[in-house]
């Protein structure tokens, strides 16, 4: 965990470089940490940030607007409640509140938004300038989907966890109509790169599930 917190932490500095706010950005991490660090958070936690970073990391060279990713990327899923339908609502609402304390520009906050945003269903507005970058965004987002398949039980389970309030026939039932809308769709991936690498995988592990559900 420590590692992971160092890591992340060397990413905040990184992005928030440009201010001489120190006090701010102190405040402003220790509160980043703290939401990702509750209790519930079996998977939406500061491990599947990190795990996004490291995603992000190597395919750096294709990504236009490192400083949207990045902290795109840290403040998806800041808010996190599952008997809330609006935490990437939520979660752009407080990444906007953190970024206009450290005078980041409206353009670069509002394109952090639609990212937030968009992870929601997983669509890319049309005409959205940066549509590669946010295309790898929701990609990174998703890998857990495509992992091997002992992985993918781990995942499985900490979301089970994360719902564990919900009793089993209530569960089984909102998960299994999640799972089906991902099949459904066109594409679980949005770039070449992921769906070559992890599309049909992917496909394997929601299956599975949705059958044991």
């Amino acid at each position: 965990m420590e590692n992971i917190l160092e890591y992340l932490e060397e990413k905040w500095k990184k992005l928030t470089a440009f201010s001489k706010k120190e006090e701010t950005k102190e405040q402003l991490w220790e509160e980043i940490v703290y939401r990702y660090s509750g209790q519930h958070r079996h998977y939406h936690n500061i491990n599947h940030i990190a795990h996004l970073f490291t995603w992000c990391d190597r395919f750096i060279d294709k990504v236009s607007n490192p400083a949207v990713m990045g902290f795109s990327i840290l403040y998806h899923d800041v808010i996190y409640d599952t008997y809330r339908t609006d935490n990437e609502a939520q979660s752009a609402a407080f990444a906007e509140s953190h970024l206009q304390q450290l005078n980041v520009n409206s353009v670069l906050i509002d394109n952090v938004k639609t990212f937030i945003t968009a992870a929601k269903d997983h669509t890319i507005p049309a005409g959205f300038p940066l549509q590669n970058d946010l295309a790898l965004f929701l990609d990174f987002d998703m890998t857990i989907l495509g992992v091997d398949e002992e992985m993918y039980k781990m995942y499985s389970e900490k979301i089970r966890h994360e719902y564990s309030k919900y009793p089993d026939p209530v569960y089984k039932e909102g998960r299994k109509l999640a799972l089906q809308k991902v099949l459904a769709s066109e594409n679980i991936f949005s770039t070449n790169d992921f769906k070559e690498a992890m599309e049909e995988k992917a496909r394997e592990n929601i299956s599975r599930e949705v059958s044991l559900l």
